[in-house]
């Protein structure tokens, strides 16, 4: 009899532990789970700040291309762009 209470006793030691260490766990998951999705939030956030930073990059390259060149050039291409324009136009309406 002194045995089986043994056992008894020692099983339900066992599950003690096991149910502290189930709990630990889960609240540990439960942290990491939180942690996954604030460090994805941050790299959204990121990869939001590059995508905004290459587009400032590109209008500099553009603005940096146009500055280089004299208003009066940029004006002639501008027109050239427009007579070409206006020859597709005019082909496109025979």
């Amino acid at each position: 009899m002194k045995n089986l209470s043994v056992r008894v006793s020692s099983l339900k030691n066992k599950a003690e532990k096991l149910v502290k260490n189930y709990q630990s766990i889960r609240e540990e998951n439960m942290n990491l789970n939180q942690k996954i999705e604030q460090l994805n939030k941050e790299l959204n956030k990121k990869e939001q700040q590059i995508m905004e930073l290459n587009n400032k990059v590109n209008l500099l390259k553009i603005s940096g291309s146009v500055d280089k060149e004299s208003t009066k050039d940029v004006k002639l291409k501008i027109n050239e762009l427009v007579r070409e324009i206006d020859k597709c136009i005019a082909q496109i309406n025979k």
